[in-house]
C-alpha cells in the first residue's frame, strides 16, 4: 500500500461527500460489554473496550485483517486500569445511539486508591461519525493519560497517513505528541478505493499522543489523552470527543473534511489579513552573514519583490546568545544598511528571534525565573541545553501564559521593528508547546498563551508578517510562513500537512545548507521537500555564492526565475527583454522614486541612462 498514495496530487475527487444522513443506524451492546455500530457506510465492533473490527460498506474493505492488540486504559501513579482484564461494573444506554461502559479497579498503591474509566460510544444521528469519548476518576488524583485503542489493523490493507512532523505515511513504530510533532489530531487510514479517518473536535488544544506500533504486517493505534499539568492534582479528565467515519475515494476527501473544519472552528487568520507582499513570494533566501554585497547580484538574478530574505545571525554572539537582549547594544552594526539597502531592491526582510528564550545570565531572568517551563514529570526545568552547564546559547524556555512576559516580549519585538522597520519576524521554537508543571499561568495554558502572544505582535505591529519553527493547530492561527525540517531517511513523507496548512501558512526549508558547499548534505533535502512542496529555499552565505563556478546556487536560482516569471531589464512584465522595455525606460528619464519601480533597474532612485544601458545590454 505505501507506494500507491504517495504521489497523489492536490485534486479532490469527491467519491463520496460528508453530508447531512437519517440513516437506519444502530448500536448495540453485550452483557459482557462488547458493542457493536452500524451504519450505511460502516460496520464496527469494540471488544473489551477496545476498537477491534471496522468494515467500510462503502467500498467493501475490512481493514482490521490483522491479529496485534490496542489497549483502552487509564494511568495514575504509574499504574494503568486496562479494560482488556475486566468486565464492565455497569452498563448503560442513555439512547438508542449511545451506550456507556464504566471500569473499575482499587490499588494498594496510593493506598485505598480507587480508579474508573467511563467509556462512551455513540453515533452521530446527523453525520454517522462513531464517536468515542472517554472520563476518568481517581480519588487519590495523579492521572498521567486515558487513551482508546484500534486494534488488528493490518499494513496489508491500509496505509496510515498523518499530519505528524511535515506529514507521513506511518511506518516506524514511535509515539507522536500533540501539538508539538502530531500537528493536528487527524488519522487517516487509506485503503485501496476508500478508507476511515479518526479525528478529534478539541478546540482547547488539550495534550494528546498518537501511539503507532507494528509488528509484522499488523499494528495497533493507540489514541491518548493527557490532562493538564500538574498531574499529581488530576482527580478527573474528560476528552474531547474522537470521531470516526467510513469514506470512497482519495484521502483528501477526509482531509478536505478536517481542514474545512480547522478554518470554521479554529478561524485561522485567513492570508487575505495579512500582508499582501506574502501571497508573492516565491523564494526565500537564508542569510546569516548580514553581506549587503549579496543584494546587487541577487536582484539581478530574480525578482526582489518576489524574494524574502530570512536573516538568521543579525545579532552580535549568535541568535541564541544574550537573550532577550535586542537593543542597540546587541545588534550588529551593519544590519541597519542592509535593511535599507535590501529594501531600496525590492526584497522583503524577515528577522530570527527567539520567541521563549531567556539567558540565565541575563538580569530579566531573575524575574521570569518562576515561569519557566518544567517537565510534567520531572518538575525540571526546561530550556535550550539546559543541562549543559558549558554550552554558550544555553537558555531558559519561558511559558508565554505569563501576561508579564508577552508584555515584556512584544514591547522588545516593537522596538526592533521601530528602528529597523523589517517585514517580518520568525519566531524560533514557536512550535513548543509542553505541558508545563506549573500549571495554568495568569489562567492560561501554555497553547492559549503562545496565541496570545501572536495576536499581541500582530496588535502591536500592524503589517507585520510572523514566521514560525514548524507549525500546527496553534501556530498556524497567525503565522504567514513557517519553516519544516527534513525528517529521517527511514521515515516515508507525505503531502498530507501541506494540504492541511498550506492554504493559511507558506511552509519554507529549515537549516538547509548551501547546495555548493554541502551538496551531498543538501540532497538530502530533497524528497520530502518534493513531496510537501516547500517554498523553494537556498542559503546563501556571502556574494562569493554567486560566482560563475556556484553551479548549483545558479540552477536553482533559474527555478526561482521560471516560478517568478522573471527576467532582469523585464519592464513590462511580458517575458523578454526588448525595445518595448527600452521605451517604458526612456519615457520615464529623470522621474526620482518612480511608481513603476521596474524602471529603475539599478535601484538608485533615479531613471537616467544608467538604466537605459542596462536594459540595452539585457536584450534578448
Amino acid at each position: 500500500m505505501r507506494n500507491v498514495w504517495n504521489s497523489c496530487v492536490y485534486i479532490v475527487i469527491l467519491q463520496f461527500v460528508f453530508v447531512s444522513v437519517a440513516l437506519s443506524n444502530t448500536l448495540t451492546v453485550d452483557e459482557a460489554g462488547n458493542v457493536l455500530a452500524e451504519t450505511e457506510r460502516y460496520l464496527a465492533r469494540f471488544e473489551n473496550g477496545v476498537l477491534t473490527h471496522f468494515h467500510n460498506k462503502l467500498t467493501q474493505e475490512t481493514y482490521t485483517q490483522g491479529d496485534l492488540q490496542g489497549n483502552t486504559e487509564m494511568k495514575a501513579w504509574g499504574r494503568g486500569l486496562r479494560t482488556k482484564n475486566l468486565v464492565p461494573g455497569e452498563i448503560k444506554k442513555h439512547s438508542p445511539l449511545e451506550c456507556q461502559l464504566i471500569y473499575q479497579d482499587s490499588w494498594s498503591a496510593p493506598r485505598n486508591n480507587e480508579v474508573m474509566l467511563h467509556l462512551f460510544i455513540g453515533i452521530d444521528a446527523e453525520t454517522g461519525d462513531l464517536l468515542i469519548r472517554q472520563t476518568g476518576f481517581s480519588n487519590m488524583g495523579g492521572i498521567e493519560r486515558i487513551m482508546w485503542g484500534f486494534s488488528n489493523l493490518s499494513e496489508t490493507s491500509v496505509d496510515v497517513i498523518a499530519p505528524v512532523l511535515g506529514g507521513l505515511i506511518l511506518t516506524q513504530s514511535d509515539t507522536y505528541h500533540y501539538p508539538v510533532k502530531w500537528q493536528t489530531p487527524l488519522v487517516i487510514l487509506q485503503g485501496h478505493r476508500g478508507g476511515c479517518f479518526i479525528r478529534s473536535d478539541d478546540t482547547q488544544y488539550r495534550f494528546k499522543s498518537l501511539e503507532y506500533r507494528p509488528e509484522g504486517e499488523s499494528f495497533f493505534i493507540n489514541f491518548w489523552e493527557v490532562p493538564f499539568a500538574p498531574f499529581e492534582q488530576a482527580k478527573e479528565i474528560t476528552t474531547a470527543t474522537w470521531r470516526l467515519n467510513a469514506y470512497q475515494g482519495d484521502w483528501q476527501v477526509p482531509a478536505l473534511h478536517h481542514r474545512q473544519w480547522m478554518h470554521e472552528v479554529l478561524k485561522p487568520i485567513d492570508r487575505t489579513e495579512m500582508p499582501a507582499w506574502v501571497n508573492d513570494i516565491e523564494l526565500m533566501i537564508i542569510h546569516s552573514n548580514v553581506d549587503v554585497d549579496i543584494l546587487a547580484p541577487l536582484s539581478r538574478l530574480v525578482d526582489p519583490e518576489q524574494t524574502l530574505i530570512h536573516m538568521h545571525q543579525w545579532r552580535h554572539g549568535g541568535h541564541d546568545a544574550d537573550l532577550p537582549n535586542h537593543g542597540p547594544d546587541a545588534v550588529k552594526p551593519e544590519f541597519a544598511d542592509f535593511v535599507k539597502e535590501a529594501h531600496r531592491y525590492g526584497f522583503k526582510v524577515t528577522a530570527h528571534i527567539s520567541m521563549l528564550g531567556v539567558s540565565e545570565y541575563h538580569p530579566l531572568y531573575a524575574e521570569f525565573e518562576i515561569y519557566q517551563i518544567r517537565d510534567p514529570n520531572t518538575g525540571r526545568k526546561r530550556g535550550w541545553a539546559w543541562d549543559d552547564l558549558t554550552d554558550p546559547y544555553r537558555h531558559a524556555f519561558i511559558n508565554p501564559a505569563s501576561r508579564a512576559y508577552r508584555q515584556m516580549f512584544v514591547d522588545k519585538v516593537r522596538s526592533v521593528w521601530d528602528r529597523y522597520q523589517v517585514d517580518g519576524f520568525d519566531l524560533d521554537i514557536s512550535y513548543k508547546i509542553e505541558n508545563d508543571n506549573n500549571g495554568r499561568i495568569d489562567g492560561l495554558t501554555m497553547a492559549e498563551g503562545n496565541i496570545l502572544l501572536h495576536q499581541e505582535l500582530r496588535e502591536a505591529i500592524p503589517g507585520i508578517a510572523l514566521g514560525g519553527e514548524e507549525i500546527n493547530d496553534v501556530t498556524f492561527l497567525h503565522e504567514s510562513y513557517a519553516y519544516i525540517s527534513r525528517i529521517p531517511p527511514t521515515e516515508q513523507p507525505h503531502p498530507i500537512s501541506s494540504f492541511l496548512f498550506s492554504p493559511y501558512t507558506k511552509l519554507c526549508g529549515r537549516s538547509i545548507p548551501n547546495p555548493d558547499r554541502r551538496p551531498d548534505e543538501y540532497q538530502k533535502y530533497f524528497p520530502e521537500y518534493d513531496v510537501w512542496d516547500i517554498l523553494l529555499t537556498i542559503r546563501v552565505i556571502d556574494h562569493l555564492d554567486f560566482a560563475p563556478h556556484r553551479v548549483e546556487i545558479h540552477k536553482l536560482l533559474e527555478l526561482a526565475r521560471e516560478r517568478q516569471n522573471y527576467r532582469f531589464g523585464d519592464i513590462n512584465g511580458d517575458g523578454t527583454v526588448n525595445i518595448l522595455d527600452l521605451t517604458l525606460v526612456s519615457q520615464q528619464i529623470g522621474t526620482l522614486n518612480p511608481s513603476n519601480r521596474r524602471v529603475d533597474v539599478n535601484k538608485d532612485g533615479v531613471v537616467n541612462i544608467l538604466n537605459l544601458v542596462i536594459v540595452a545590454n539585457a536584450f534578448e
